[in-house]
């Protein structure tokens, strides 16, 4: 176990600062993001094989803090405070998130909590992070078609929530 902790120490000092601001990206709030980082590494210290096997430790961090970042979005808590806002998903475009206002930024928070898990990844690596669809395939391990087609999915998102 302790060359387990070792490698765990070294993936920390290395990764650990790009995935706090991925995690704040996402949570907008260092609390949040620090807390998930947190938990992140403490999974990662007592299930060492779950990154050991992956040779593009980068990628899995990415798609790791990104994963733990939707899980804690809904969490009860946060879930319900953020569905009283309005969905902001519809008005969005590519890459147009990084001049969000706060009740814009809490809409889109609400908007991923109620989506499958996929689809809010795609939503983050599409709208937040201005992917392309290539890139996202690549992270997904699918192709860029069906890239395109779960983008589809999330232009029509909003109008299938607010009409069921």
């Amino acid at each position: 176990m302790k060359r387990a902790g070792a490698d765990v120490e070294a993936l920390y000092r290395k990764h650990a600062p790009g995935a706090f601001r991925r995690a704040r990206c996402i949570l907008r709030s260092d609390a949040d993001a620090h807390e998930v980082v947190h938990d992140l590494y403490v999974w990662l210290l007592e299930r060492p094989e779950q990154y050991a096997e992956h040779a593009d430790l980068t990628g899995y961090m990415y798609k790791a803090v990104t994963h733990a970042c939707l899980n804690r979005l809904r969490n009860q808590r946060t879930r319900s405070r953020l569905l009283q806002e309005e969905s902001a998903l519809s008005r969005l475009g590519p890459a147009a998130t990084a001049s969000l206002q706060p009740e814009e930024s809490a809409a889109l928070l609400s908007e991923l909590a109620r989506m499958p898990d996929t689809l809010a990844s795609v939503a983050i690596y599409y709208y937040v992070d201005g992917m392309t669809h290539d890139e996202i395939a690549l992270l997904l391990d699918c192709s860029p078609r069906h890239v395109g087609s779960l983008v589809a999915r999330l232009q029509g998102w909003s109008l299938r929530e607010c009409t069921s």
